[in-house]
């Protein structure tokens, strides 16, 4: 097998993924009759365009928007509402946010809905006690891509983003486009050179946390080392954590716990 389909196979690196999937999937199932909740709101027509909405108890709450990842292809929502256990209790609404996968659309049409996704929150959010100008995205794997994507647009009347967290990410097409993934991505030399996130578009200074953890292959590390570096040089104040003992599974489980350092930068002086 080449090095570099290698670097994205996850789960046979970390057979414990097993164990971490299924945590997530009970723990949003509590989740899902634990709190107050509206699942599957549509912000476009397609089947995917969905969020998953849990409110905060009281208005004008920071509202915590998360992308989930699984390489454009896989993953859902659902799998993460175990999310509001601890950002619920925090004072946040939490939205969940689904998009098409790939090989039904392409990745460019994946970061359109997502655009959208993050418009439609932005108009609507208080409706769920959110406030849209205290936002938190967080993105994990190519979630983090997305969540990038967003900070880079122009949004008017500004985005709200106060912090935005990428964990595990992926923010270069590049090696993808290389791998096994590209059967289902369908991408080309033209999408790995225009799709992929550049720090230097982004034009407001929200406060970024560049994740990844020490036992996560090189892509994912020198990935989100570069990115880190991106953004020092763009000006933007970003902080590099390479947590150690943390893997690709196991980094997006640091949102179900109440202390750690992901979960201590995200509530810190909000």
């Amino acid at each position: 097998m080449p090095d570099i389909d290698n670097q994205f196979y996850l789960r046979r690196r970390h057979p414990i993924a097993r164990y971490h999937l299924l945590t997530n999937l009970v723990q949003s199932h509590v989740a899902r009759y634990r709190f107050s909740c509206s699942l599957d709101v549509g912000y476009g027509s397609s089947a995917g365009q969905k969020l998953d909405i849990f409110p905060a108890q009281i208005s004008n709450a920071p509202v915590f928007l998360f992308i989930h990842g699984g390489y454009f292809r896989a993953l859902d929502k659902s799998q993460y509402r175990y999310i509001a256990n601890r950002m619920v209790r925090q004072g946040y609404t939490v939205v969940l946010v689904n998009y098409d996968l790939a090989p039904t659309v392409r990745v460019a049409e994946i970061i359109r809905q997502v655009l959208l996704s993050f418009h439609w929150v932005r108009e609507n959010i208080p409706e769920w006690n959110g406030d849209p100008e205290r936002i938190t995205l967080c993105g994990h794997s190519v979630g983090a891509f997305l969540a990038a994507r967003i900070l880079e647009e122009e949004w008017a009347g500004g985005s709200g983003i106060r912090k935005a967290a990428l964990l595990s990410g992926l923010f270069d097409l590049g090696p993808m486009k290389r791998s096994f993934l590209n059967r289902d991505l369908h991408l080309s030399d033209a999408d790995a050179a225009n799709l992929s996130p550049r720090a230097e578009a982004i034009t407001e200074r929200p406060d970024i946390l560049v994740a990844v953890g020490s036992r996560e292959t090189g892509q994912f590390i020198s990935q989100s080392k570069d990115y880190s570096g991106q953004l020092a040089r763009a000006g933007i104040r970003a902080q590099l954590m390479v947590l150690p003992k943390i893997n690709h599974y196991s980094m997006s489980r640091l949102l179900a716990n109440r202390r750690n350092p992901v979960m201590d930068w995200i509530s810190d002086s909000f």
